[in-house]
């Protein structure tokens, strides 16, 4: 298994504070907006709505003064054979004239088929009332009295009510559309206002599960920061109060070593307690540079010179695990700017751990060559790949925790120091595996 995770440290230059703060600019924004389209889609429905009722009323308008230019007809005739007087027919031929225009402006504002022929209906019946009438006023003139009465009296008030009757039927026709068109359009305002009011309520609550959530999410960064400063502080007082004994035993050691050279029993026990307390140093030093990393020292160097010299120390390891090393460096010498002992530290810490994944042999495979991240910057991407056990789905996830650790002598800060390094590079660190069939760790550096 492998031990160690890496940290990925925030983006200075764009935090996750001024994600939210753009976050909620662009809420706020698109509320504006809303409030913007609602306010004109409301004002468009209320003058199409407006045009609408202006017709129908403009129609209805019509109908009802052509109905009263026929009722102004009624009794020209009767007036004129009662008096024989010519200015009745005279006044007659005005009305006639106010009855055609106001026919003329009734078909003009015609909205529907309905109307269009209650219209044809009236034309037919008029043509048919003015014939009567003529007819009506000659027999008269001609003195044909008693005919003439019986046409006024029977024929033509037969026509005329007719007509007064489709008059009639054509305001109520109106009278229905503007009926209509006032529920079709107060549908339309209670719709939009529906539509309106769903949206801001979706967006609030949208904005409120987008601040649940991200309070949570700054909840959980504070409760990390909280727990690695934690972690750092003890990390350090726990590192200088091993170092000092530490200092002191290995004086000790040093001076029984003089002593006892010459017992070869107590020598090699002495070489054990030596180790021993080397690696428990080491142990000091992770702790310490976990507690407080050290700044970079930033200087020109070739890349291959560090991956070589870190291969060549863990060789002997590699060897006696039964481990084969294989190498494909391409684009080299490749001068960057780096630390170089912290970045061969980086290298050495993944090379242990892909070492240790493999107690029973295996193949270590190490290529570097340029290539381009996924914002087609030019970068130095190094691969470490391991032929290990690999690591189960149910740690994967846990991996990225520092001081997680599925060896019994790990610390769990490995991987966590050297994405750590690599990230301060302004690189990236990215870990790939399977259970059963190895890991690849990848390094992204950039080429500057």
């Amino acid at each position: 298994m492998r031990g160690g995770a890496f940290y990925l440290k925030p983006n200075m230059k764009f935090s996750f504070s001024h994600r939210i703060t753009l976050g909620l600019l662009v809420m706020a924004v698109l509320l504006i907006i809303l409030g913007v389209l609602a306010f004109i889609t409301t004002k468009d429905v209320q003058r199409v709505s407006r045009a609408i009722m202006k017709e129908n009323v403009s129609s209805l308008k019509a109908a009802e003064e052509l109905e009263l230019a026929l009722l102004n007809q009624k009794g020209m005739v009767a007036s004129y054979f009662l008096d024989g007087s010519s200015s009745w027919l005279k006044i007659l031929e005005d009305r006639k004239k106010d009855f055609d225009f106001w026919f003329k402006k009734a078909q003009d504002v015609a909205l529907t088929d309905h109307e269009k022929k209650i219209l044809q209906d009236v034309s037919v019946l008029y043509k048919t009332y003015d014939r009567q009438r003529n007819k009506a006023i000659r027999l008269y003139q001609s003195g044909n009295i008693l005919e003439a009465k019986n046409i006024l009296l029977n024929d033509m008030r037969t026509t005329i009510d007719a007509l007064y009757q489709k008059c009639e039927d054509l305001i109520l026709a109106n009278e229905a559309l503007i009926a209509k068109a006032e529920v079709t359009s107060q549908g339309n305002v209670v719709r939009m206002t529906s539509l309106i009011w769903s949206t801001i309520v979706i967006t609030l609550l949208l904005g409120s599960m987008t601040g649940f959530f991200i309070s949570r999410k700054i909840n959980e960064q504070l409760v990390r920061a909280a727990k690695l400063a934690s972690l750092g502080q003890l990390s350090a007082n726990i590192a200088h109060e091993i170092r000092n004994p530490l200092t002191s035993i290995k004086m000790r050691l040093y001076s029984l070593h003089e002593v006892l050279s010459k017992d070869s029993l107590a020598s090699d026990d002495l070489n054990v307690i030596n180790e021993e307390i080397g690696r428990m140093e080491g142990m000091v030093n992770n702790f310490l540079d976990f507690a407080r990393p050290p700044e970079l020292n930033l200087q020109s160097a070739d890349i291959v010179r560090i991956l070589e010299a870190t291969v060549n120390l863990i060789a002997p390891k590699a060897r006696s695990q039964n481990i084969a090393i294989q190498k494909q460096l391409h684009d080299f010498p490749l001068e960057l700017k780096i630390d170089k002992e912290q970045m061969r530290q980086v290298f050495l810490n993944i090379m242990l751990n892909a070492i240790e994944a493999m107690p029973n042999g295996g193949t270590l495979k190490i290529d570097a060559a340029k290539n381009e991240d996924k914002k087609s910057n030019k970068v130095l991407e190094i691969n470490i790949r391991d032929t290990g056990t690999g690591i189960t789905p149910e740690i994967k996830n846990k991996i990225t925790e520092p001081f997680f650790t599925t060896k019994a002598e790990g610390t769990g800060l490995g991987l966590f120091i050297a994405s750590r390094i690599v990230k301060m590079h302004k690189g990236s660190l990215d870990i790939d595996s399977q259970s059963g069939k190895g890991t690849t760790v990848t390094l992204r550096i950039p080429v500057v």
